[in-house]
């Protein structure tokens, strides 16, 4: 179930923003001790993302409120260690939310 909208999302990420994406992933690769030093490429894919991803524009439109409530819950219950009881299944919903946004053929089958 998640792991086809991570594949789905990740191909269209790709698709939409090879560039950034490339050399995200080159940095990453070549700074593997202090990863930090790629924060400018994770910058500059993440605008890309908003932008030009389809898959996420429509997630974030539809399913934005309950992303917001999981990151909260996240933050709440990140000292007392109740994350999984708490919080998980407010991330099974809002991953259900974003399977029925994206459902359809793969990004990548459409190049």
């Amino acid at each position: 179930m998640s792991n086809a909208l991570d594949q789905f999302i990740m191909e269209d990420v790709a698709k939409n923003c090879p560039q950034q994406f490339i050399e995200y992933h080159k940095c990453v690769s070549k700074n593997r001790e202090d990863p930090s030093q790629c924060a400018f490429r994770q910058k500059d894919l993440s605008v890309c993302i908003k932008q030009n991803v389809p898959s996420v524009q429509k997630v974030m439109s539809h399913c934005g409120s309950l992303m917001a409530k999981y990151e909260s819950c996240l933050r709440e219950n990140m000292e007392s260690r109740t994350i999984n009881e708490k919080c998980v299944p407010l991330l099974l919903e809002m991953r259900e939310c974003a399977e029925k946004q994206v459902s359809g053929p793969s990004p990548i089958n459409q190049m």
